[in-house]
């Protein structure tokens, strides 16, 4: 009996410690990796924005629809995180929809909280590698007179590191992207359902190209 309490004990005393190093179940965190901008990957943040390159298409299981173009505007500042030993490779701090169109209107669609982008594929000291991984923490609000919805979690996507850009590819449905808080909408998105979303954004820092390893 004393044997099987001390078993017990030290199996609980293993995960805590495991817990506590961070060999326990993933959150939403990436790769570490080194982050150079400009050639340079000394710990700083540098400034950065984009513009969509054609046009950014969404979709639920009912209804599929998309916007023009959207934006990472300069102001608010979001941040590419230069340095060794990153995770949070870039902060978008604010991302604005143009031109989207839903029957019976116009919506007006935009992030309302930072994103986080971080890396899960692999990267080398190249200069033009196919950089995989999720933006975490979205939650992008869209509204219109009839219908007002919010779409929560993350999102697939594969940096370019030669063209610089970032190619969001959230597609099939996975549940990365969940429908909340809906009101109205006649029944085209539901609560719980599963969104689609892909745009390419055209990244830019005024410190130079980012490069991911």
């Amino acid at each position: 009996m004393r044997n099987t309490t001390a078993r017990r004990l030290l199996a609980g005393t293993a995960a805590a410690l495991c817990l506590a190093v961070g060999v326990g179940p993933a959150g939403a965190t990436g790769n570490s990796v080194t982050v150079a901008v400009g050639g340079t990957s000394a710990p700083s943040a540098h400034p950065f924005s984009a513009t969509t390159q054609g046009s950014v298409s969404w979709a639920a299981p009912a209804l599929a629809w998309g916007c023009t173009s959207a934006k990472i505007p300069s102001s608010p500042v979001s941040e590419v995180h230069g340095g060794t030993g990153v995770t949070d490779v870039l902060t978008v701090r604010a991302m604005s929809f143009q031109g989207c169109t839903w029957p019976l209107g116009a919506m007006n669609t935009r992030l309302t909280a930072p994103a986080t982008l971080h890396v899960t594929g692999s990267a080398t000291s190249g200069s033009t590698d196919q950089v995989r991984g999720r933006l975490d923490d979205v939650t992008i609000v869209s509204s219109y007179a009839v219908c007002e919805y919010t779409v929560t979690g993350s999102a697939r996507f594969t940096f370019d590191e030669g063209t610089q850009r970032l190619a969001i590819e959230e597609t099939g449905f996975t549940g990365n992207l969940t429908v909340s808080k809906v009101r109205g909408c006649l029944g085209w998105v539901q609560n719980g359902q599963a969104m689609n979303l892909t745009m390419n954004l055209q990244l830019t820092s005024p410190d130079g190209a980012i490069n991911i390893s």
